[in-house]
């Protein structure tokens, strides 16, 4: 189960931040200036674009916590 959440939480992650890159030119030019190893943790890119950032975070990580939430009060 877990994989599975794992797998469609990248999927989305992948498919919204292709949308952004598609619709917005700063959030592409951005994306263009970044290197991958100059800010591993995306911090200048949290800085420059909260709002996309924190989107595509909890797009990622939200499900997988929602499904640990889930365990821990169904089982205790």
């Amino acid at each position: 189960m877990k994989a599975i959440i794992i797998i469609a939480s990248i999927a989305a992650f992948i498919a919204l931040n292709s949308k952004f890159l598609r619709d917005d030119p700063e959030y592409r030019k951005q994306n263009k200036e970044q290197k991958l190893f100059s800010d591993p943790l995306g911090i200048r890119r949290f800085r420059q674009q909260p709002v996309k950032m924190t989107i595509l975070t909890l797009v990622l990580i939200g499900p997988l916590v929602v499904y640990y939430l889930v365990q821990t009060l169904t089982i205790g």
